[in-house]
């Protein structure tokens, strides 16, 4: 199968009327109004006074109470415990049969719970959809104006804000001296959603305004490995186009709004083995461009993706500017 003909497939299984699948399903749902309500389908859910609403004229569901939402292949996943390919099969009726349905797990309290992996569906609740709730706060309006930042590009890579710490999972996590806490994005942040290389959510990162004396900038919520910023937008390209790398979102987004296809390293130290193959694949059809941040880290992550990239085009930054975000900021550097 073709990359063509598998997003037209995987589109066709968003696409089915979402009150069939219901339907099909098991799950029970109201008959009347745009928005049909029905208990949440989210099994770690006990949802016994109906809490969820489907939008008949987005063919999405959302869970005002534990934050599940999605498309049809989401709900399908959610409900029959099944891989994203098999909820595809399963929505089309290609495949006769999947894999046994995951049994239910017994249900821990929150205060027994050890969480070892991320709470995807929980950050993606605080950034999707950003209709509902979260849109971007004053000050961090005035701080992408600043920066340039093109708004209609925030609201497509739905980018919000937080004026409060948020809790990155819904239960609590156990440390490794014992202790149960909440680990928490600090606030104020920006959020940066992260997707795969399928289009798919997979993880969040906050970025703390103004960070006090000691503090981080940049925050992944524990137990997390991602690594790259946009792979999917840099798989659409057509061969032989350009494609410009950089370290952070930060900078992404002054590059993709002077007009430069990107793809974002998350910072100078997380070039894993699987960041660095995608990069070597799209070096090979692509013509590859980075502004190396002037930082020793911004050098160090140069000379990797150099080695990795023997073509790779560097641009130098204008003078006392230590990044393209800066750069763009002061009008240093113009559009494509």
């Amino acid at each position: 199968m073709t990359d063509y003909e598998y997003r037209c497939q995987r589109q066709r299984a968003i696409d089915k009327d979402m009150m069939l699948v219901c339907r099909d399903l098991g799950i029970e749902v109201g008959t009347r109004g745009k928005w049909r309500e029905c208990r949440c389908p989210n099994p770690q859910h006990d949802d016994r006074h109906p809490s969820c609403r489907i939008n008949i004229q987005t063919n999405r569901y959302h869970c005002f109470s534990c934050g599940a939402h999605g498309n049809n292949i989401d709900l399908v996943r959610m409900v029959r415990g099944c891989s994203y390919l098999e909820a595809v099969a399963w929505l089309l009726g290609t495949h006769v049969a999947l894999q046994t349905d995951t049994p239910p797990q017994p249900r821990t309290t929150i205060e027994e719970e050890k969480t070892e992996h991320l709470d995807v569906t929980w950050l993606h609740s605080l950034v999707s959809p950003r209709e509902y709730y979260r849109l971007l706060s004053p000050w961090a309006k005035d701080f992408l104006r600043q920066r340039r930042i093109d708004p209609n590009l925030i609201d497509a890579k739905g980018i919000v804000s937080i004026d409060r710490p948020v809790a990155t999972q819904r239960a609590r996590r156990r440390s490794s001296q014992g202790h149960l806490y909440t680990p928490v994005f600090p606030a104020p942040s920006l959020l940066f959603p992260y997707r795969d290389e399928n289009d798919i959510f997979i993880n969040l990162q906050a970025r703390l305004h103004q960070p006090k004396e000691g503090q981080q900038r940049f925050h992944f919520p524990p137990g997390s490995h991602t690594a790259l910023w946009n792979p999917h937008d840099a798989l659409t390209l057509p061969d032989g186009e350009d494609l410009w790398l950089c370290e952070g979102v930060s900078d992404a987004l002054a590059l993709l709004t002077s007009g430069r296809p990107v793809l974002a390293i998350a910072s100078a130290t997380s070039l894993t083995p699987d960041a660095a193959d995608f990069i070597a694949r799209q070096a090979a059809r692509l013509r590859l461009h980075i502004y190396p941040d002037s930082d020793d880290a911004g050098q160090q992550l140069y000379q990797q993706l150099l080695q990795l990239c023997p073509a790779l085009r560097r641009h130098d930054l204008p003078a006392g500017c230590k990044d393209f975000a800066q750069a763009w900021a002061q009008g240093c550097i113009e559009a494509r």
